[in-house]
């Protein structure tokens, strides 16, 4: 109703177009009556309409005032009993959460019920601004003729506006009274949220940062005792009102119209990947009734509490836990999750939830020893939650037990993910998947804070706690800044990596872009991108531009003494990087380095050497000196083997097997094609020179040795005598001639007497041997 009443002013805003662009006085005389006259018919005839659609209106009115006023006392009615049940509700954080999305439900309530009303009153306030732009442009024409003609052809269209504009009036009052009182219950609802959400911070920071009571005290085990006591007495008064609160038919009709939906949907999206198989069917199924859940707790009206929010969370963690079956831990770790949530549904005490702890925690370390996972990290954490639940750190084991699970099912499914991810792209030669593997993992470490953040405290809490703030100088600190600045950094790296990868898989003309050039662009996107960093950091922390004046002038005195080498190495990095000069890749020589760029920065250059040595060369010595790019215009490399036969060797059969050579080795190029020159003759034999062309400059030396030892091979195969220069010694004494024979002779009677005195030793062994001396004389006494 309302629409259609918006559509009849349609003709209206179309006159008062035309009207405002339509002629000067000047031109007004001669204009013909005629479309003056079916201007003022087309206004009179939406005026009609609009009156049928305010008759309307004014009949339904009545009933809409109602309807308004019977859905506002139910609101109002429910306010009331969520106040009393804050008595029942329990120092617990689910408890108060639920009041709060109790009162959620009651704003949206509101605003739903007025709802046809807004709509009525904006379609008045809408007739009324048509009506001030007719009068405006009545009143605002200089000539008097023209004001004459406007006021005689509108003089009845005019006139049966106003008594609309009237009608209208009255009736706008009407829905402006029913209004307010939505208005005063709605202030009424942000009043109850706001001490709500005061109450659940006081209850947070008692249960997660305060002890509930060593249980190996008698005081703290009475204690809990006691609270167990007291919560079996008020869980069913908070849960009774809760349960009948929701509308559970429309809920029910919702979850089986959405399981329905996801069903079908996850059943072809398993079509497509066959390595989810048959086992994947319970999981999906799961994660389908997950969210089904989370569609009608979303949806229906009055149908989010801590039963619903908790059960969908469970139903999408219990299906992705069978989706990853080869993880043996995930599933012992959603039975303690499992556990954690049925407590905090249950709105238990931190003492009680303190004393029932340890058996689970318990129970979850002897399941990881039998699967053999006994000296995994999770057996340690849950052996320390235990230890905590005992001293009186119920609700922060818990907790952390909850905290443990989320983090291994976001570690398995980021690892699923990035499998299929490097599955798709080592199927696919040009894959965008690989672009896809860090936002994959960035996405789910992002789910994974907010998960835990929203399920230990929810919106209420994120929210305080995010905006506030601490003033630092001129700048403003908060956490909602820092978050801000972390993840826009995080997501300013991904973009450069994203950049950086998407520039490798561009084609220009057929052909890949070169290396050189992708480091080019890419750089300069990462620096522009660093500068847009650093203006958003300011703009986060509200840090004034005009601050940065003091900064500068620093930077010029700095510049002026100490920082003018840095200065020039970055200008100098800036000058080589966009002109092209030197680029990653190339070959260059400077000074006694030879080498490949690996690394092209504003402030140095850095290089590798053909014996893998690493040069870190400052970009400022570039333009002092001259630089040898080897591959400035074409990276490949001009080889020369020098080849010497014996003279006489037939010329064109040498030629025809250096080519050979040439030609049969993988990495000599084909074009430029090999080319064998005789050099010249000379007095060693038939000198060549066997040029190829190599594209890697780092095997320079590996051709030049296997390109000589395949010709010397070829060469004793075909007989071919390699000419090598001979080389004859001559030993030339010091001295005259005559010196010189005396000392020849001098060295020959040594020698001589030296051989004589040996030989005289011999025949005299030689002579006791053959004829030995003669007995001795008897002496005579004998």
């Amino acid at each position: 109703m309302p629409r259609s009443f918006a559509r009849c002013a349609v003709p209206l805003v179309l006159f008062c177009l035309l009207a405002a662009c339509g002629p000067g006085p000047a031109s007004a005389q001669a204009e013909n009556p005629a479309l003056w006259r079916s201007i003022a018919d087309g206004l009179r005839e939406g005026i009609g309409i609009k009156r049928q659609e305010l008759d309307r209106i004014e009949r339904l009115l009545p009933g809409e005032k109602a309807a308004l006023a019977e859905a506002l006392s139910r609101v109002s009615g429910r306010l009331d009993q969520l106040l009393l049940l804050r008595g029942v509700a329990g120092e617990t954080p689910w408890a108060s959460r639920t009041l709060l999305m109790e009162l959620n439900d009651l704003s949206r309530a509101v605003d739903r019920a007025c709802g046809p009303l807004a709509d009525i009153e904006d379609a008045f306030s809408r007739t009324k601004q048509e009506y001030a732009t007719l009068r405006q442009i009545r009143a605002r024409n200089a000539s008097r003729e023209y004001a004459d003609l406007i006021n005689e052809k509108l003089a009845g269209p005019g006139h049966d506006f106003k008594e609309l504009k009237h009608a209208v009036d009255a009736l706008k009052e009407d829905v402006d009274a029913a209004l307010a009182q939505a208005t005063t219950l709605a202030a009424d609802i942000e009043a109850a949220r706001a001490d709500e959400i005061r109450r659940f911070l006081d209850v947070f920071a008692a249960a997660y940062f305060a002890s509930s009571g060593s249980l190996l005290r008698p005081v703290g085990l009475a204690q809990a005792v006691d609270d167990l006591r007291e919560w079996l007495d008020a869980a069913p008064r908070f849960w009774g009102p809760i349960i009948a609160w929701t509308d559970w038919k429309t809920f029910t009709t919702v979850a089986v119209l959405a399981f329905a939906g996801a069903v079908a949907g996850l059943w072809a999206f398993a079509g497509r990947w066959p390595a989810l198989g048959g086992e994947a069917r319970p999981g999906l199924a799961w994660l389908a009734a997950g969210l089904a859940l989370a569609v009608a707790r979303y949806t229906v009206l009055f149908g989010a509490n801590q039963f619903t929010s908790l059960l969908w969370v469970l139903a999408v963690s219990r299906g992705l836990t069978l989706l990853l079956r080869r993880d043996r831990t995930l599933p012992v770790l959603f039975g303690c999750f499992l556990a954690a949530t049925a407590m905090d549904a249950a709105n238990l005490p931190g003492s009680v939830a303190g004393l029932l702890w340890p058996a689970v925690a318990v129970a979850a370390v002897w399941r990881l020893r039998a699967a053999g996972r006994g000296r995994s990290a999770a057996v340690w954490i849950l052996a320390a939650t235990a230890a905590a639940a005992v001293l009186g750190f119920g609700p922060q084991a818990v907790m952390a037990g909850q905290a443990l699970f989320m983090l291994h099912l976001t570690m398995g499914l980021s690892n699923a993910i990035q499998g299929g991810l490097t599955c798709v792209a080592t199927r696919r030669e040009r894959s965008l998947a690989c672009l896809v593997g860090p936002l994959a993992v960035t996405v789910l470490a992002t789910l994974y804070v907010a998960w835990v953040l929203v399920f230990m405290g929810g919106p209420g809490l994120v929210d305080h706690v995010f905006t506030m703030t601490v003033r630092v100088g001129q700048a403003t600190v908060s956490l909602d800044a820092l978050a801000g600045l972390f993840l826009s950094f995080f997501l300013l790296r991904l973009a450069q990596a994203w950049f950086q990868r998407a520039l490798g898989l561009i084609h220009l003309q057929g052909k890949p872009m070169e290396p050189g050039l992708i480091h080019t662009v890419g750089a300069g996107f990462s620096y522009l991108t660093w500068f847009l960093f650093i203006l958003f950091a300011l703009h986060l922390f509200e840090v004034p531009l005009g601050t940065l004046t003091w900064i500068a002038s620093g930077l010029s005195v700095g510049i002026g003494f100490g920082l003018k080498d840095i200065v020039n190495n970055f200008i100098s990095g800036l000058i080589i990087m966009f002109g092209g000069a030197v680029k990653k890749g190339d070959i260059i020589q400077q000074g006694k380095n030879l080498g490949e760029v690996v690394d092209l920065s504003v402030r140095n250059t850095i290089m590798r050497t053909l014996d893998n040595t690493t040069v870190i060369i400052p970009n400022s010595s570039f333009l002092r000196g001259e630089i040898v790019n080897l591959s400035y215009q074409d990276a490949t490399l001009r080889l020369t083997i020098p080849v010497t036969v014996a003279p006489g060797t037939k010329i064109k059969k040498v030629r025809k097997i250096l080519l050979a050579v040439a030609r049969e080795h993988a990495d000599v190029l084909k074009k430029p094609a090999p080319e064998v020159m005789l050099r010249g003759i000379g007095r060693s034999g038939l000198e060549f020179d066997l040029y190829v062309w190599i594209e890697n400059f780092m095997k320079k030396f590996q051709v030049q040795s296997e390109l000589a030892i395949a010709i010397d091979q070829q060469f004793q195969d075909n007989r071919i005598l390699v000419a090598f220069q001979g080389v004859k010694m001559k030993y030339k004494p010091k001295g005259t001639e005559a010196m010189q024979l005396e000392t020849m002779r001098e060295e020959l009677r040594r020698k001589r007497a030296e051989v004589f005195g040996r030989m005289r030793r011999l025949r005299r062994t030689q002579a006791r041997h053959r004829w030995p001396a003669p007995p001795p004389a008897p002496a005579p006494e004998e």
